[in-house]
């Protein structure tokens, strides 16, 4: 998929899309698209985020952006471990300066770092779902189970895989 096949506009698109945090509707109309309302933008903004050629052109952009993270954190050694250290030093010489407010800074750092802390975004996903199925009653979720139960497994042939021919 060559940025070649892509429009001026869908190119602004992307690159809007990309730089400015994923807002689909404001990349839209900065590449120049028009539309009569914003109800009109935002859903021609998600059209275009879901036609092949911009989903695979931002998905390449991706994962290139990813690989080069990839190498930097190879090159300069850069792992979970390390930043912990640095965190650690770091509110060593806060605690011995009085600030407060960095040590403070660090440990909520580290508490993402490790896991600690779950981001608002994945709770309210969760209790979507779980507000979902607490709609369905009992007999709706013994069918749905036993229709699982009774699918049949796809046999075919596989291969493994490792992460260097990835």
């Amino acid at each position: 998929m060559n940025n070649e096949q892509l429009t001026n506009k869908q190119q602004r698109f992307i690159d809007g899309y990309l730089s400015n945090g994923g807002n689909a509707s404001k990349a839209f109309i900065d590449a120049g698209y028009k539309a009569k309302n914003e109800n009109v933008v935002n859903v021609s903004a998600s059209k275009l985020l879901r036609t092949t050629k911009i989903a695979g052109a931002i998905a390449k952009i991706k994962a290139k952006d990813l690989a080069i993270r990839q190498k930097k954190q190879e090159k300069y050694e850069i792992t979970q471990d390390w930043l912990i250290s640095q965190l650690i030093t770091t509110i060593e010489d806060a605690r011995t300066d009085k600030q407060h407010n960095v040590v403070r800074n660090s440990l909520v750092d580290i508490g993402r770092l490790v896991g600690l802390y779950v981001d608002k975004r994945e709770i309210n996903a969760s209790l979507a779902i779980d507000s979902q199925l607490t709609q369905l009653d009992t007999t709706q979720l013994l069918q749905a189970l036993n229709v699982a139960k009774e699918t049949k497994a796809i046999e075919a042939d596989y291969r493994e895989v490792d992460g260097d021919s990835v």
